[in-house]
């Protein structure tokens, strides 16, 4: 027998929601979901989507490149980094990058000289706002270091919203049938199972596969730590 040599296999908004609905019992057996069904499934769909997204998903890291302004510490990132992960300054004639050592809120905050003495950034802080997310960086460039050098950031972005009913799931494939059971089990507190055997069944088996899934999410390689020196060598 021939294989089909398709490997994509996707589904669109509609279908997840008439599928969890489905899990739960309802419209399996040939009755049609309602409008107030439909808009119910949409919200819990788009609110669980916010949920993952908080999560350090592989296929949601992206690379992005800023542009620096002499003596200016703090930066407007577009599309709101959820989060930011390795930030390096790279030279533009050599292309050599050099990693950013990440500082917190308070030891940003603690610093007195953050524009006043413009130099080579050593040090980051990010701030993820509600509307928007804040790079600063330390110390401020000099007139000569924002000329020569850029800013590339690794950054985990947001999952999309599906607005539309044919709007695909912004999820890898092998991610849809846990996407399915966990908008199943969101939806069971406004249409209860009675059937606690199947109620149950569906929050073991949600559980199991985003498990499964969170598992196999990650780099397969080692982890290496080393004590942090503040950042206050290493200049280039």
């Amino acid at each position: 027998m021939a294989l089909s040599g398709e490997n994509e296999y996707s589904l669109v908004g509609n279908q997840i929601v008439t599928l969890a609905f489905n899990k739960l019992g309802v419209g399996s057996i040939g009755e049609p979901l309602t409008a107030r069904m439909y808009s119910d499934g949409y919200f819990a769909l788009n609110l669980l989507v916010k949920t993952w997204s908080s999560y350090d998903h592989l296929w949601k890291r992206e690379e992005a490149t800023l542009a620096l302004v002499a003596g200016q510490a703090e930066y407007t990132l577009p599309n709101k980094p959820l989060r930011l992960g390795e930030v390096r300054r790279k030279n533009i004639l050599s292309g050599y990058e050099v990693p950013l050592t990440q500082w917190s809120r308070q030891q940003y905050l603690d610093q007195p000289n953050k524009t006043t003495a413009a130099s080579t950034p050593v040090n980051f802080y990010y701030n993820p706002k509600r509307v928007e997310g804040h790079l600063f960086l330390w110390p401020a460039p000099s007139a000569q270091v924002a000329s020569l050098l850029t800013i590339r950031y690794d950054y985990l972005s947001r999952l999309d919203d599906m607005l539309a009913s044919n709007d695909e799931a912004d999820v890898p494939t092998e991610w849809l049938e846990a996407l399915v059971y966990a908008l199943a089990v969101r939806l069971m507190p406004q249409y209860p199972v009675n059937d606690s055997n199947l109620s149950g069944l569906i929050i073991s088996q949600s559980r199991e596969l985003f498990d499964q899934l969170k598992g196999f999410d990650n780099e397969p390689v080692s982890l290496y730590a080393q004590p942090d020196y503040m950042g206050t060598q290493g200049y280039s």
